[in-house]
């Protein structure tokens, strides 16, 4: 899989988050991860098979999670980010 490949991906992804209108951090953190995944001189699959996830996290900059993913992806092919838990509201008394 190549970086370019990597890059779109990350760029479909944050657009999805867009329309679902998700945290504009959250996706400004992607579409800089493409940009940071284009920029590797080496292959994104490169960096996971020497240094794992961390050795993505550490080369590109991307945030743990992420970098997760983004290994996950180049092993298997699978798109599946981390889905954030959403905070249970507190119950308010009556």
């Amino acid at each position: 899989m190549t970086n370019d490949a990597i890059a779109k991906r990350l760029k479909a992804y944050a657009a999805e988050l867009t329309q679902r209108g998700d945290n504009l951090y959250r996706i400004r953190a992607i579409r800089q991860a493409a940009f940071a995944v284009l920029s590797l001189p080496e292959p994104l699959e490169e960096v996971v098979a020497q240094a794992g996830s961390a050795g993505v996290a550490a080369r590109a900059g991307i945030g743990s999670h992420l970098a997760e993913t983004l290994a996950e992806y180049t092993k298997t092919g699978e798109w599946k980010p981390h889905n954030r838990k959403k905070k249970e509201p507190t119950p308010q008394p009556p």
